[in-house]
Order: structure tokens, then C-alpha cells, then sequence
């Protein structure tokens, strides 16, 4: 069984990868999410504008799992 993804880990491995990600999945925003509702272990949240975007896959990068939401066009307020 591996290690959980700490959220130091998680922070670490998004500083890496920001741009990767955002560039790669044409998304909207990147973020740190709980990978379950009562899970000790953290994910990448992808923030896209489009479903159409979303992987068929599971994807990870480093070892941390990405998990994708929809959000339409994100503004300032």
C-alpha cells in the first residue's frame, strides 16, 4: 500500500506543475482538493470550462491523482 499524498506533497508537486496543467487541460484554475469526503490524502482539482475537456482516463502526475471539475469561465469580482 503507498503512502497518502500529504498535503505538503500535494503543494509541492502543484508548484511544479502549475503551468503544465493549466496549458495541457486548458484549464480555467488549479487547486488542492481532499482525493475523498473523509480521506486523509490530497489531489490536484483541475478547474475546467468544458466537460469536453475532461480525460476518459484517471490521470496522475508524480504520483499525485488529478481529479477534474467543471466550472464554466471563472471572473473577478
Amino acid at each position: 500500500m503507498s503512502e497518502p499524498n500529504t498535503l505538503e506533497r500535494v503543494r509541492s508537486t502543484l508548484n511544479r506543475h502549475r503551468t503544465h496543467l493549466l496549458e495541457t487541460y486548458r484549464a480555467v484554475g488549479v487547486g488542492i482538493g481532499q482525493a475523498a469526503p473523509s480521506a486523509t490524502s490530497y489531489c490536484i482539482t483541475v478547474y475546467l470550462l468544458s466537460s469536453a475537456d475532461i480525460p476518459q482516463e484517471p490521470v496522475a502526475i508524480d504520483g499525485v491523482p488529478l481529479r477534474f471539475e467543471v466550472t464554466g469561465p471563472v471572473r473577478l469580482m
